[in-house]
């Protein structure tokens, strides 16, 4: 009889559950920070994006310590004119939103599902708006639409260091 020396993993329905239930099971951040973006969810209704972002935020208060400090950025503003035509003007929710309006919706959602779980719980937080940081540069820092010029990763991650590490 075959005998595995690999320890079979638990069952889990998603990368997210996976990773938070048993990669980092016995190894639990210190810190967690989460680069939200503006390409993947967005083939979602807002209802059903909704959902999704409930269902992580479950996830951390499951299997995140109520000590660990979580960072979650916001979706970034896209620059349309860069993109394929076919993802221009008013796609989205049926054809009543462009991008950056679906965008903004999904972050109220974001913030308002993270003050429910964090600000009100006294959790540590740092909701960091990447859109309105962003959109002021998007015509001369984004390559393609929805991708930025690498010194604009390199700003956020200092920020984001000075405001960890204060001296």
């Amino acid at each position: 009889m075959f005998r595995s020396k690999w320890k079979l993993c638990r069952v889990t329905t998603s990368t997210q559950q996976f990773l938070l239930k048993e990669y980092l099971a016995n190894h639990r951040p210190d810190l967690f920070i989460l680069f939200d973006n503006s390409h993947d969810s967005n083939r979602y209704a807002l209802q059903e994006h909704a959902i999704n972002v409930r269902t992580l935020a479950d996830m951390f208060e499951i299997y995140l310590s109520p000590k660990t400090k979580f960072i979650w950025t916001s979706k970034p503003a896209t620059y349309a004119s860069k993109k394929p035509e076919v993802f221009r003007g008013p796609i989205y929710e049926n054809g009543t939103m462009d991008i950056n309006q679906w965008t903004t919706a999904a972050n109220y959602m974001h913030f308002r599902e993270l003050k429910k779980r964090f600000v009100e719980k006294g959790r540590p937080l740092m909701f960091l708006d990447l859109f309105s940081i962003g959109k002021p540069v998007l015509k001369d820092w984004n390559i393609d639409g929805v991708h930025m010029k690498p010194m604009w990763y390199d700003n956020i991650m200092s920020q984001i260091l000075q405001t960890l590490c204060q001296v």
